[in-house]
């Protein structure tokens, strides 16, 4: 009886090992996305009141991606939109990370012949007991 049982455990044993996770679902998904939907800003007020999220996403995955962080720093507006997050043309944002600094994104209006910053945003980390 006990070698029964102790065999029957082991068979459902070995069905459960052997099971693989359905990692399917990730197949489906663009991980690359800020957002279910796309993100279409227009004026400065959406800016303002949309894009800190976005970008503080943005800014969380560079400290833990580096293929991120290259991409984001090299082409930010690029990585926005492939991220369904678009922008009108008159703005730009750089992101900045200068040595021992937090990195921090800048969003700016492009005017004639100036710039007039919208938003500056820098992650920090906080640690609490």
């Amino acid at each position: 009886m006990f070698e029964k049982l102790q065999k029957s455990l082991s068979q459902i044993r070995h069905k459960i090992l052997a099971r693989k996770p359905d990692l399917e679902y990730l197949d489906q998904q663009d991980l690359s996305r800020f957002s279910e939907q796309d993100i279409v800003l227009e004026s400065e007020k959406q800016i303002q009141k949309y894009l800190p999220e976005v970008l503080g996403q943005a800014l969380a995955r560079t400290w833990i991606d580096k293929r991120f962080l290259d991409a984001f720093y090299e082409y930010p507006v690029e990585v926005l939109e492939r991220g369904g997050v678009y922008l009108p043309d008159s703005v730009s944002v750089e992101f900045k990370k200068e040595k021992d600094q937090r990195p921090k994104v800048i969003v700016y209006e492009n005017e004639k012949k100036s710039k007039r910053k919208l938003l500056e945003l820098k992650l920090v980390m906080v640690a609490e007991q």
